[in-house]
């Protein structure tokens, strides 16, 4: 008989899981920090094909390194969805255990406008200085030198 454990259980088991994996993989993200590009695409290379391995046997079939390696040559739309997705899982994994990148976690894409108060000029000035540029017949770029000086010029505290 199997010992039966609730669902919250198996996730406590998981998230203790996580945490030892990752203080055991600590050297190994420090000797890849120090690693060349080359020796860094390789790890990645070969140690995504152990968990392709690892992640597709079973007990009856194991899952050769041969096959990892024509999922790994297969475009990603060219892979099916299981090994789609054993790649994926590994190289998650690489990445959260051994890159380590420490920058924010992707984002999801979701964008936030953030809109800044709108400032609006004095209209009795707006208007004293537009009258003036019309009147004056200037040209663009006259207009732009003359702009350009005015915020050279003046200092606001």
């Amino acid at each position: 008989m199997k010992p039966s454990i609730t669902t919250t259980q198996l996730f406590y088991a998981l998230g203790k899981a996580e945490q030892l994996t990752r203080s055991a993989t600590l050297g190994a993200h420090k000797e890849y920090t120090k690693s060349t590009p080359e020796q860094q695409a390789k790890l990645m290379h070969d140690c995504i094909v152990q968990f392709i391995m690892g992640y597709l046997s079973t007990e009856k079939k194991p899952f050769t390194e041969e096959a990892a390696e024509r999922i790994l040559s297969k475009s990603r739309d060219d892979r099916t969805k299981l090994a789609q997705d054993a790649y994926y899982k590994g190289y998650s994994k690489f990445r959260y255990h051994i890159i380590r990148p420490e920058t924010k976690p992707e984002s999801s894409g979701r964008k936030v406008k953030v809109i800044a108060p709108q400032v609006i000029a004095p209209r009795a000035v707006f208007k004293a200085v537009l009258s003036e540029v019309l009147e004056s017949g200037m040209t663009k770029p006259e207009f732009d030198a003359l702009i350009a000086e005015l915020i050279d010029s003046i200092t606001f505290a």
